[in-house]
């Protein structure tokens, strides 16, 4: 039903565009009308002026795809620009998610930006949006795909290294020191950069990485992957994560444990995980600037669309966050979150 629901938005607001795009027509030229007219078809002639950008996220139930949102909406009223982000529901209906790029493919739309789950099944919807003369950029998570103008977002790989390098110190006077991964899904390439990243740093820090748990990104499957992994490996003192989410499920099963002995370092700064940091229970979140990603996303929207030739990527702020500086983050992005202008 949900993803019904975004589709029939989705048309609703092509019809709209597609009628404030012809109202201008419905009046003569060599007519002068009333000034009520007037003003009238001024104002929908400068509407259908205004450069569109579609952004198309990974899901609704992530606070963090909320920040790049208002990140986007806020840089869009400064700028003056029209903008429409649309998602799936979760992260893992990968075909509702190329279903609203197929659809907003055939909108009014100048630039279409995506943050893609598993790009294999967005490449038929992708084809046809750059088939109707659509501009392709990528948020979040960068594409393979040819025709995709820019990326913003994290240096997934160097920051997934900066969380392991930091997990590493954490237990760098161990005579012994062993680590699982637990990371999203694995058709989501930002996920397996930040694995990559993660592993390389943990064994330069002479830490032994045991392996890595796909937990979709989910805390539930998550807090049972680590039930099990505490089972399984008992000599377990540190969990890295690609995502908070999973951060949160794995601490709530290492507590349940009673294993006090246990470092967590996570990944994306988000609320619930920063307050597990301020009060001790996370070791650290690495947090990403999603806010900042919406934001840049449109500017370079409208740089692409003015003809500018821009760089393949610009790649945001990831910082560590621990009990010192974890407050003043959630008041961050409080603020972020209660846009308008809410920087």
């Amino acid at each position: 039903m949900k993803r019904r629901w975004h589709i029939i938005g989705l048309a609703v607001c092509m019809v709209m565009l597609c009628c404030a795009c012809g109202k201008s027509s419905n009046k003569p030229s060599n007519q002068a009308g009333s000034g009520a007219d007037q003003n009238t078809t001024s104002e929908s002639e400068n509407v259908a002026d205004l450069p569109y950008v579609g952004i198309v996220l990974k899901s609704t139930d992530n606070p963090y795809f909320a920040l790049i949102k208002a990140g986007a909406e806020d840089e869009a009223d400064i700028l003056g620009v029209q903008v429409m982000v649309v998602s799936p529901d979760t992260e893992s209906n990968t075909q509702e998610q190329a279903d609203l790029v197929s659809t907003m493919a055939n909108m009014a739309v100048d630039v279409i930006a995506v943050a893609p789950s598993d790009e294999e099944s967005l490449t038929d919807a992708l084809e046809q949006a750059v088939d109707r003369g659509k501009i392709i950029m990528s948020v979040d998570t960068s594409l393979d795909f040819a025709d995709c103008s820019c990326y913003i977002g994290s240096d997934q790989y160097a920051g997934g290294y900066q969380q392991g390098k930091y997990a590493a110190e954490l237990v760098a006077q161990n005579d012994n020191a062993y680590a699982v991964i637990l990371r999203g899904a694995e058709t989501d390439k930002t996920h397996t950069l930040r694995e990559y990243g993660i592993t390389d740093a943990l064994e330069d820090g002479n830490v032994y990485v045991l392996g890595a748990e796909d937990c979709g990104s989910d805390e539930e499957q998550a807090e049972k992957a680590m039930a099990d992994l505490l089972e399984e490996h008992p000599e377990l003192n540190v969990v890295c994560t690609t995502s908070d989410s999973m951060a949160v499920g794995a601490q709530r099963a290492i507590a349940n444990a009673k294993r006090k002995d246990i470092h967590i370092v996570s990944f994306d700064g988000l609320q619930e995980a920063l307050e597990l940091v301020r009060i001790g229970e996370l070791d650290a979140t690495f947090a990403q600037d999603p806010y900042e990603m919406g934001r840049k996303c449109i500017e370079y929207a409208m740089r692409l669309y003015n003809g500018e030739k821009l760089d393949e990527s610009y790649h945001t702020e990831v910082k560590r966050i621990t009990s010192g500086n974890a407050e003043a983050q959630v008041d961050k992005i409080n603020r972020q979150l209660n846009h308008k202008g809410g920087k």
